[in-house]
């Protein structure tokens, strides 16, 4: 008598994906959130400081494309698993770091495990919920900003109540108890590729080029409003710290609510392009805006168009690149566009950052950030205005 294997259904699904991506984004946040203290107890630089969370995405960019296939190969519980157990690992090494080069190397560890955790719930979310691809990829990616927000709720209070190095174990636990979800994801259903179809985005050198780019300055630019976001609005417009951090919150819930919004839509037959261009517009409006130094009073709805467009884009994104992909390929091309959307978060932020204090000007920032997302646009269009043949996704299996 067999044993029938049963697909988990889609709540768990899309459970599990959500619990993975927030226990990464809490781990990530801590990093950034408790940087007085690791300043304060490791004598660490500003710039040391700001290298961190470079360290993080340089780590995700050496492992993303690699975890992309091992997914395909042998299987997104497994990945995903391996993944979040050596996250926990790394923030436990990091959270007794004697000095700040023990905590460089335990962070770089953290972020060659966040690269394992997009692509296997690329693949469950694709295998379990094709026809509604981009919303419900948008949903799972609203892990990112859901764990944020706890990691700054939570891990504060912990920091001054005990000490930093507890904080980071709170983290470490929680990767671990995202990890012990990962079994749920066994016998998942995925997309298989039938014989002689095409093989869709990674079989096309110049598509996965024009997505990938526009995914580098996408990601860039969303890093690089939220980094500077607060030091432009006290600077310029004589915020308050915390006037600045309302509005960084904005724009943080606007575009936790853009990501699911603009997935919906991005859902209708031959829309996903139509609707990252009309996000990357309102991006590049919102930040046209932001060089033309708009007043005090018209900076708050600014922000907020620019959080719903610049930080609400990646949902739509995820699935167009599983969509054009094709079925049994998704765990690799997410693994291969997470390299480029790793690499502008590394990139473009330090560099934009170094503009403005050449130039003595916020406007030059935004006004370059601003002509990067016209170029990837215009890039995206004129490199997928071919329609690539359509790709009929089988039923999962």
């Amino acid at each position: 008598m067999t044993e029938t294997r049963r697909s988990p259904q889609a709540l768990a699904v899309v459970g599990v994906s959500m619990a993975a991506l927030a226990a990464g984004t809490f781990s990530i946040v801590a990093i950034g959130t408790l940087a007085p203290e690791l300043e304060s107890d490791l004598g660490l630089s500003r710039a040391e400081v700001g290298f961190l969370t470079s360290l993080v995405f340089i780590g995700s960019m050496l492992s993303s494309r690699r975890a992309g296939t091992f997914t395909d190969s042998f299987g997104a519980a497994r990945v995903l698993g391996l993944a979040l157990l050596a996250f926990a690992a790394s923030m436990a090494v990091a959270a007794v770091a004697p000095d700040a080069a023990v905590l460089m190397l335990a962070v770089l560890g953290a972020g060659i495990a966040y690269g394992g955790v997009n692509p296997p719930t690329n693949v469950v979310v694709a295998g379990r919920l094709a026809r509604r691809l981009g919303f419900f990829l948008s949903l799972k990616q609203s892990g990112v900003p859901l764990g944020g927000l706890l990691a700054g709720v939570i891990l504060p209070p912990v920091a001054v109540a005990f000490s930093w190095r507890w904080s980071l174990g709170v983290a470490a636990l929680v990767c671990l108890a995202s990890a012990a979800l990962t079994p749920l994801l066994r016998n998942a259903a995925v997309l298989r590729s039938p014989a002689g179809r095409p093989r869709g985005l990674t079989g096309d050198r110049r598509r996965l080029l024009v997505v990938g780019a526009f995914g580098f300055v996408m990601s860039g630019t969303q890093w690089t409003f939220l980094t500077y976001l607060s030091l432009y609005l006290t600077g310029t417009h004589g915020f308050s710290l915390a006037e600045a951090g309302l509005a960084l919150a904005l724009a943080q819930g606007l575009g936790a609510a853009g990501r699911l919004l603009w997935g919906h839509l991005s859902d209708s037959d031959g829309r996903r392009v139509h609707i990252l261009l009309v996000m990357a517009g309102l991006a590049l409006v919102s930040l046209t805006l932001m060089a033309s130094d708009p007043g005090t009073v018209a900076i708050w709805p600014v922000v907020a168009v620019s959080g719903f467009a610049i930080v609400g884009w990646n949902g739509a994104y995820t699935a167009l690149v599983a969509e054009r992909a094709g079925p049994g390929r998704v765990g690799r091309a997410s693994g291969e566009a997470l390299f480029f959307v790793f690499g502008g978060a590394v990139a473009m932020p330090p560099l934009l950052g170094l503009l403005a204090d050449a130039t003595g000007s916020w406007q030059s920032l935004w006004a370059v950030a601003a002509a990067a997302v016209a170029v990837a646009g215009i890039g995206l269009w004129a490199g997928l205005r071919v329609v690539a043949p359509v790709v009929d996704a089988p039923a999962p299996t």
